[in-house]
């Protein structure tokens, strides 16, 4: 081993050596948070790495998300250098998106294909469809449209458009379904689209269909490693199963059942259950907790423990750090209104510089904005973490919607986005340069839809219109120039969003998203030429908001903090049928919903590296609320 590699190891507990030195066959490592997961998977890819140098294969490792992939290659980059390019380090989606890329063709697939990350877009792909459709005579209408969330479900689930009528007791429901996911399946085929479901179900498909492929991607990636697995879909586990076949285990994952907290998305303990049934893996566990004050991590256990729908004698985390006092604060407060107003007069109190080490946690955005509104009244600098799965300045949609159209000239979706988003950019109304008006002018003289708008724009007398024109024309000339239009973009776009002194833009945002993005997108190719295609199906694959200010105090839905940790963690809205869930507390509600909810506590809890504040209210809008049943199970003194 090089120093950096074998100084990892040193560090490494006694369980978390043999984890980390686990060679071949399948493996089951249990652990819990705070435990030093990532410190596992990244010494042990990096141990293989350094181990095989010189050898052909890659190994592959999945993550559950794109930050959490990222963190993982650069942690691995700095213990082998120049050894990360034999991995393939990424979320499932970005796999598939590989692997798709790279082998679709057997299924009609362009490797150039087009992702649709947005709800609003396929649903207006499904609409043109329905109309073409029941023009050419078929038994649909646009309010079949309804049936998308239906289709969403069956694809998430694996079952085809063929085998979709066995799945309603209505025979004729059942058959309108199939008709219309057939319709849904075709149009995005003819667009050359795709999204986020039919990645998965294509990829599933494909190890299926051509057992070949499963075959070379066993051979090219002799070692398979999984982090979060309990987040692992029903499909996404389908498709390791595809991938490995009858005989294949080397397959080392690691999850936790205590964090399953997104069940809502087909997470389950079942899927657990399963990879221990299927590919017999040996167990580790890893119980101590290296992140969390010895209060913290006893009433974690405490409250854990409560659930049934976990591993048989699981072993308790167990405190490494000293003890820093009670480290646990229990707030009381007579209105929601008081507890956003008290929580953020306390917050303001521990001065800027813990701001950024500091995160206010709640199970719903309702619950968190009044603190949100309450923090900046009392001059917090503060802001509601929130996923973006677009760019919000007309500026970069005008920009990304170019490059598309350079793709997938006949798009008239991404062409009428890329008009309205132009006419915004330039202060022209879109009566100046019609969207309906360029495509019919288009269609009458054969040219692309791009070439027509280009030559509008550069007509248009607008300074700024003229100044994309230009560069959609570079585009219209060669598509092999994107890299210096993009290039010539970046540095002019956001000079075109003026705001006030001191305010960042949503250009100025979108760039920075834009600009970290693509230097994870390149960092997987290491020095390989990046094509325009793989650029944006990365970009879609990838959120969009821009890194976060380090001297803002983060407010979160418990999801959206899972994997993350703060010195000061408040966890607000510890209530009967807030945290737990109204729904969860039914009668005839089933205990698993109970059980997940308490798992968001427990992920909530557990960010904490310092101090943990609980809070909750006696009313909630409007109405009294008990405290919620969680702090007594913690072992806590409930008022």
């Amino acid at each position: 081993m090089n120093a950096a590699l074998s100084k990892a190891f040193d560090q490494l507990s006694p369980t978390q050596r043999q984890a980390a030195e686990w060679e071949n066959g399948a493996a089951l490592v249990l652990a819990g948070p705070g435990v030093g997961k990532t410190t596992v998977l990244t010494a042990r890819l990096a141990r293989i790495l350094e181990e095989s140098k010189g050898k052909n294969f890659r190994v592959l490792a999945l993550t559950f998300t794109t930050k959490a992939g990222d963190e993982m290659r650069q942690r691995v980059e700095a213990l082998v250098p120049g050894l990360t390019e034999r991995t393939v380090i990424g979320t499932f989606h970005a796999f598939c998106a590989q692997l798709l890329r790279q082998h679709g063709s057997h299924l009609q697939i362009h490797p150039d294909f087009g992702v649709y990350d947005q709800d609003d877009d396929r649903k207006e792909v499904l609409r043109d469809a329905l109309r073409a459709a029941e023009q050419d005579g078929q038994p649909v209408s646009i309010t079949d449209l309804r049936w998308l969330k239906v289709i969403d479900q069956l694809r998430s689930e694996l079952v085809s458009a063929e085998k979709a009528p066995s799945r309603f007791r209505d025979p004729e429901v059942g058959a309108q379904v199939a008709r219309v996911y057939s319709i849904y399946e075709a149009a995005l085929r003819a667009q050359n689209k795709m999204d986020f479901n039919g990645m998965i179900l294509d990829a599933c498909r494909l190890a299926y269909k051509v057992p070949a492929v499963a075959a070379r991607v066993r051979q090219s990636y002799p070692y398979w490693m999984i982090d979060e697995f309990q987040d692992t879909s029903p499909a996404q586990y389908r498709l390791v199963r595809f991938l490995a076949g009858d005989a294949f285990r080397n397959v080392f994952a690691v999850a936790d059942d205590d964090q399953i907290i997104y069940q809502w998305a087909g997470a389950s303990y079942q899927q657990i259950l399963e990879f221990r049934k299927h590919f017999a893996p040996t167990l580790f566990q890893l119980v101590e907790n290296r992140r969390c004050p010895p209060r913290v991590v006893e009433v974690a256990n405490n409250l854990i423990s409560h659930n049934v729908d976990r591993t048989p004698d699981k072993a308790a985390l167990v405190a490494t750090l000293p003890a820093q006092g009670d480290a646990i604060s229990v707030r009381v407060f007579e209105s929601q209104d008081d507890e956003a107003t008290g929580v953020a007069s306390e917050i303001a109190g521990l001065g800027g510089e813990n701001w950024g080490d500091t995160a206010v946690l709640g199970r719903t955005r309702a619950i968190l904005t009044p603190v949100l509104e309450a923090l900046r009244r009392a001059g917090v600098r503060a802001a509601i973490a929130t996923r973006r799965d677009r760019f919000i300045s007309p500026q970069f949609i005008w920009l990304q919607a170019c490059l598309d159209q350079s793709l997938r000239p006949a798009d008239r979706q991404v062409f009428v986005s890329m008009v309205g988003a132009a006419n915004r950019v330039s202060g022209l109304g879109d009566s100046t340069l019609d969207a309906a008006r360029l495509l019919a002018e288009a269609d009458a003289s054969r040219r692309s839809y791009l070439e027509q708008w280009t030559m509008a724009a550069l007509d248009s007398g607008n300074e700024t219109a003229t100044r994309l024109g230009q560069m959609a024309h570079r585009l219209v000339q060669s598509r092999g120039s994107w890299s210096s239009v993009v290039s010539d973009a970046l540095s002019w776009l956001p000079q075109t969003s003026p705001t006030e002194d001191g305010v960042i833009s949503d250009a100025a945002d979108d760039k920075a998203a834009w600009e970290t993005a693509t230097r994870a997108i390149r960092s997987e190719k290491w020095g390989e030429a990046l094509d325009l295609a793989e650029l944006l199906q990365g970009i879609a694959l990838r959120p969009k908001e821009p890194p976060p200010d380090p001297n803002s105090v983060s407010i979160m839905t418990v999801h959206a903090a899972k994997g993350l940790e703060f010195g000061h963690v408040w966890v607000v809205g510890l209530a009967q049928g807030v945290l737990p869930s109204w729904q969860s507390l039914q009668t005839n509600a089933a205990p698993a919903e109970l059980e997940e909810e308490r798992r968001n506590c427990f992920v909530a809890i557990t960010r904490t590296k310092q101090r943990l504040y609980l809070a909750h209210a006696q009313r909630y809008g409007g109405y009294a609320q008990k405290p919620s049943v969680f702090l007594a199970e913690m072992g806590l003194k409930v008022e």
